[in-house]
């Protein structure tokens, strides 16, 4: 009874300020009685709708918008992840649950690693308006309408690679080694390349050259590692040929240097090795978004180059004027969210020309990654990009740390110094 009282209170508090749909389906309708009994029922506040099967869910999707989807992994007419996967391609904004029984050793296996969160039956009420109070705690990242429009003409958006699941469900073992993510990188030849070309390139900086995955991961991190897989198999996905006017190679070596310079700005911060970490894997992946606008839509893309090169402005101005409100970053934030990544990882990525949006104060790997790309922008200028998009000096100054710009600006230039004379 205290956990129901306990569970009122903190859904009167969280959901008094939203106006959300959450989509109930499992052939027991308990948990979405449950739901209702212990929310509030003010309409057009909270919407909570229920289906027993998959193709009645999808039927209902086709007429609103959900914000919330929570689905059984076990529905009478198909599996409750198929049912989400197909959620996430028709809204892909829709915050994405599946529930699994923790005696259903099998399945719930199925569930990890997948881009949904997952929830263990047994539970209380509480358990899921947690779940649902972190998914909404900071939704500023989410999808505008417009990059909603956006994300439908992206025919061609890879899903991640069965290695990446491999390594995440590994991870998630209490029994989880790095020689056993070794091996599952060892297992994709292409990957298991561009780890190590990776982890042996100059920028890194690394006296001895590593030649198996076991040795660029303890080196490199887990969190980069996981990064890596992405950006290698999404690189991979694409016929270069189509790729008109964009360079893979210059994307990997300004991805590459952006993670390893926000690296290095987080631990100047002392932001800890987890966010120094995902600083690393967001720089890694901040512009994947460039790399699927331009396979997508590639007379956009070089509209946006030319536009840029006429008028002597940022890209990013650029892209603003073509695409209001949806751009790559915000488009990579979309796809780096459907996939499931850590939400720093998601956040840095979409804002990362527009870190004043993330409300909060304090140091986040949004803020290295945001300083970083700049930094290398001046470092490597580009002839598309003629002027970088300045550092948001406003932002940095709410934060107190406007006066470091200059240190960071010194460090990550003299490990570039060292990386090449190495």
């Amino acid at each position: 009874m205290m956990e129901h009282e306990g569970a009122g209170a903190a859904s009167r508090l969280f959901f008094a300020k939203m106006k959300k749909r959450i989509l109930f389906v499992a052939k027991d309708q308990a948990l979405w009685s449950e739901f209702q009994a212990h929310t509030p029922s003010l309409e057009g506040e909270w919407t909570a709708q229920s289906a027993r099967t998959g193709l009645e869910a999808l039927a209902l999707a086709q007429q609103v918008s959900f914000a919330v989807v929570v689905a059984e992994v076990l529905l009478p007419d198909m599996g409750g992840l198929d049912l989400l996967d197909q959620f996430m391609q028709r809204q892909p904004s829709a915050h994405r649950i599946v529930l699994s029984d923790v005696a259903d050793k099998e399945n719930t296996v199925k569930c990890m690693g997948k881009p949904h969160h997952h929830l263990l039956k047994p539970f209380g009420i509480r358990t899921l308006l947690n779940a649902l109070e972190q998914a909404f705690a900071h939704e500023v990242w989410l999808p505008s309408h417009a990059v909603h429009g956006l994300i439908t003409q992206m025919h061609q958006v890879p899903s991640p690679p069965t290695t990446y699941f491999k390594v995440v469900e590994e991870l998630q073992s209490p029994q989880a080694s790095l020689e056993r993510i070794g091996e599952l990188i060892a297992e994709d030849p292409a990957i298991t390349a561009k780890v190590l070309q990776i982890a042996n390139s100059a920028v890194f900086g690394l006296e001895l050259q590593v030649s198996q995955p076991l040795e660029a991961i303890a080196y490199i991190g887990l969190e980069t590692t996981k990064a890596l897989v992405l950006l290698a198999h999404t690189v991979s996905s694409f016929d270069k040929g189509k790729l008109a006017g964009f360079s893979v190679e210059a994307l990997w070596r300004h991805s590459v240097s952006t993670g390893q310079m926000a690296q290095k700005i987080a631990l100047l911060e002392k932001g800890g090795l987890e966010t120094a970490e995902q600083a690393f894997a967001a720089g890694l992946l901040h512009d994947l978004g460039k790399l699927i606008l331009c396979a997508n839509l590639p007379g956009l893309f070089s509209k946006i180059v030319a536009l840029a090169r006429d008028e002597k402005c940022a890209y990013w101005d650029a892209e603003a004027q073509l695409l209001p409100n949806a751009g790559h970053a915000e488009l990579g934030g979309c796809i780096l969210g459907i996939w499931g990544l850590p939400r720093p990882i998601v956040e840095a990525v979409a804002l990362h020309h527009c870190p004043r949006q993330l409300a909060g104060p304090g140091f986040h790997p949004l803020t290295a990654v945001h300083v970083a790309n700049i930094f290398d922008h001046e470092m490597h200028p580009d002839r598309a990009v003629l002027i970088p998009t300045p550092i948001g000096a406003g932002y940095l100054a709410e934060l107190g740390l406007a006066h470091r710009v200059e240190h960071w600006r010194r460090q990550c230039a003299t490990g570039k110094e060292r990386a090449l004379a190495g």
